[in-house]
């Protein structure tokens, strides 16, 4: 019933109204009346109670099916019943409105030694700090950036080329409470650059950066078989990094 109240965002205070406007039991002059009321139909057992423990003995609260509930009471309470069915009308529809979600993609090489990073990375400049901290000087570079959006319950891919081989990239948001999104992440490179696959679920803090892998780096390997892979600047790491933002509902 807690809940209930909570979800109804002010209908408690009204489904309390109720109870203090409807006449005492013992008054049989309040002219009676019977309603149907619509209710999120995943929700109306727990209406039920709620409206069963606001009224008590001074009316009458039954299940008429799924979504639905039959009403007898004073009349003057009906008034006030119909207000709180409005406001958890309006808060269902507030919840049930799917979330947007932006989902960012960064795939970055880090080179030994001291350097100045890609000035395409600006706004990840905390988190190649804090692992500069951990494993050494480094500089960074970015290889590729993608970005997909999708709203709560999605998902979405993105697949991109270079010659012979693929890059894909895949999310599907599980849920949203709050301020955090659970999402599965999947990530694959074809191409032998040192960070091949990757599929994992994590709790992304909205607006936050977070390493979602490391590998040591490496050549790409050749388009055929009948050289070796050889590169002039061989990276000592690949990372991928990801962000989830929540995106600005459409009007």
């Amino acid at each position: 019933m807690k809940q209930i109240f909570q979800l109804i965002a002010g209908s408690a205070l009204l489904l309390v109204l109720v109870a203090c406007h409807a006449p005492a039991t013992g008054n049989t002059s309040a002219a009676m009346q019977l309603k149907v009321y619509n209710v999120p139909p995943a929700k109306t057992d727990e209406v039920n109670k709620a409206l069963s423990s606001a009224l008590r003995d001074k009316a009458s609260v039954s299940t008429a099916g799924p979504g639905k509930l039959l009403v007898y009471a004073p009349r003057d309470a009906q008034t006030s019943i119909g207000k709180a069915m409005e406001s958890l009308d309006n808060a269902a529809e507030k919840q049930a409105a799917p979330v947007q979600v932006g989902v960012h993609f960064w795939v970055v090489d880090g080179q030994s030694g001291a350097g100045s990073d890609d000035p395409a990375l600006k706004d990840l400049v905390g988190s190649l700090s804090s692992l500069r901290q951990t494993v050494g000087p480094l500089h960074f570079h970015l290889d590729q950036a993608a970005a997909l959006v999708g709203t709560s319950s999605e998902n979405g891919s993105l697949v991109t080329a270079d010659g012979p081989y693929t890059r894909s990239f895949y999310f599907h948001i599980e849920t949203i409470a709050g301020n955090t999104a659970r999402l599965r992440l999947s990530y694959e490179d074809n191409g032998g650059h040192g960070l091949g696959k990757l599929d994992t679920h994590i709790d992304a803090t909205f607006g936050q950066y977070i390493v979602l892998a490391q590998a040591p780096g490496a050549c790409p390997q050749p388009p055929t078989n009948t050289s070796a892979a050889t590169c002039a600047n061989k990276p000592a790491m690949r990372l991928l990094v990801v962000q989830v933002d929540r995106l600005p509902a459409k009007a």
